[in-house]
């Protein structure tokens, strides 16, 4: 699934977990998975800390997944577990690991 092309919902702090996405999640290995994007995704939700973009990130793309995944992380409605898995996902596409 190419998603620099993909319509992320409008930001919100009730983010629903987004199927297409979840699914994409788990076949890339997200789900409960051990990638240097899930330790980023805990990193960032537990801790904080600063993300460094990928050089070569396509603009359009960024500024709408980036306010999407900011969202999706605060959001309270996933669960844990998706709401890594997603994260991961659109971090592995906007930042370098």
């Amino acid at each position: 699934m190419d998603l620099t092309g993909y319509k992320f919902e409008e930001p919100n702090m009730c983010q629903r977990v987004d199927k297409k996405l979840l699914a994409e999640a788990k076949k890339r290995g997200f789900y409960c998975g051990n990638t240097p994007y899930n330790k980023l995704f805990n990193n960032l939700f537990f801790g904080g800390g600063k993300i460094t973009f990928k050089k070569d990130l396509d603009e359009s793309f960024k500024e709408s997944a980036f306010p999407y995944l900011k969202s999706f992380m605060m959001s309270f409605e996933p669960k844990q577990e998706e709401k890594e898995a997603i994260s991961a996902l659109l971090l592995s596409e906007l930042v370098e690991a």
